[in-house]
């Protein structure tokens, strides 16, 4: 797809835009481009190592309206069992909670971007990012090109664009010493989309949260999300800082379905980890238009350190980024206010210290709290007389001993 207008005089291709992974921020991005009417006489390239990219995983997110396209949402929920007492049910209005497939994700903005010529996908894997000061040249696997500006939601040399191997993500962040700037965790999740042989799930109401399974050291639970009587995804996560092993989440699953004592098929699986790290907050708020090099997703700080969501806000920030390179302003990053980012830290700093502690902090929050609110609080969009309310009826102790913690590093 490449026209003779992209080729430069040193013989390497040019393109205005390159985008480094086609993931969920990748694709946000490319489609923000788009609608802006950047495409129109600029060429975007996007470049991707994995070849096989189809249902690799889900993402979640809760919102008072869903993000459009609406056809990518496979169920929402409009209430939850509270983790601290499961036989409750709560309301999340004027929120519902949204599941999306990635394959239903990915199939939907490709579609969108179908009749726009200016856009050249590419598989490879980026192996090389050098940016001289007037341009950037990206290197792969297969091939060289030029660029004006790149977007950066993989780390280069990584395979599929995950974060889950050491060495790519320690060169990014730097040395991992274990200080208030270098507190680092993994979130990490293993699925299984199961089928029951007679109805077994309530597909009325997701789990979020269920603790009643062993902790192992760290703080774990399983989630549920029914897409009918018979059939729901069920996953085991762990906060921690050792991630947990793919044969320690089949015996979890395992053991949670034999307790709903049913005949069951695994339809499909899904595992992943996510870095739990205050290291990929931005400190700037905005950048200079003329910024060559620009991080998306979890590095660009799009994923909250305590919860691993950040697929909204992923949608927010290309929508936000796109009209700043449309209007030639100042580029946003995805800064986060300081006080959510010192109750993150806090937060973090309990489930590295005090692992043991985790499922009480959050059992209690759900007893404590309405879930809107929760929800407000962790979409950062609480004021601070909700915050004392939430703060004070916590395990105030704990928190004050990572408060000593946070301010003399001990």
């Amino acid at each position: 797809m490449t026209s003779p207008s992209l080729i430069s005089t040193d013989t390497l291709a040019f393109f205005d835009y390159t985008i480094v992974g086609a993931g969920a921020s990748g694709l946000w991005l490319a489609l923000s481009l788009f609608e802006q009417g950047l495409l129109n006489t600029k060429h975007l390239c996007i470049v991707e190592s994995d070849s096989t990219k189809h249902n690799d995983r889900t993402w979640c997110y809760w919102s008072t309206s869903p993000l459009t396209p609406n056809q990518m949402i496979s169920q929402s929920w409009s209430s939850i069992f509270n983790p601290h007492d499961l036989s409750q049910r709560n309301d999340l209005s004027p929120y519902s909670y949204h599941h999306v497939r990635s394959a239903d994700f990915y199939a939907s903005i490709r579609q969108q971007l179908a009749g726009c010529a200016n856009i050249v996908w590419r598989t490879m894997t980026v192996v090389e990012i050098d940016d001289t000061g007037a341009k950037v040249r990206i290197k792969t696997t297969d091939d060289t090109w030029w660029s004006s500006q790149v977007f950066m939601s993989a780390i280069p040399g990584q395979p599929n664009g995950e974060l889950g191997s050491s060495n790519p993500l320690s060169v990014f962040l730097g040395n991992q010493e274990r200080n208030k700037n270098r507190l680092f965790l993994w979130q990490t999740f293993v699925g299984w989309r199961v089928r029951t042989a007679e109805p077994v799930f309530d597909e009325t109401c997701a789990t979020l949260m269920r603790f009643d399974i062993a902790q192992n050291g760290s703080t774990q639970f399983m989630y549920e999300l029914p897409f009918s009587s018979t059939e729901a995804l069920v996953e085991i996560t762990r906060f921690g800082e050792f991630r947990l092993t793919r044969d320690e989440a089949d015996a979890a699953l395992s053991d949670y379905m034999l307790k709903k004592n049913i005949n069951y098929q695994i339809l499909e699986e899904e595992e992943g980890a996510i870095p739990m790290t205050p290291q990929f907050d931005m400190q700037r708020k905005y950048l200079s238009a003329q910024t060559r090099l620009i991080y998306l997703g979890t590095l660009g700080g799009a994923i909250k350190p305590t919860t691993g969501y950040g697929f909204r806000r992923m949608q927010a920030y290309a929508k936000a980024l796109a009209t700043a390179l449309k209007q030639q302003k100042p580029l946003p990053t995805m800064r986060r206010s300081r006080r959510f980012r010192f109750y993150d830290h806090l937060l973090l700093q309990i489930l590295y210290r005090y692992p043991n502690r985790g499922k009480a902090v959050f059992q209690r929050l759900f007893e404590t709290q309405p879930v809107p609110r929760i929800l407000r609080f962790l979409d950062e969009e609480t004021n601070l007389w909700e915050e004392m309310l939430i703060f004070i009826r916590l395990p105030i102790r704990l928190f004050l001993r990572s408060l000593t913690s946070y301010y003399f590093n001990s």
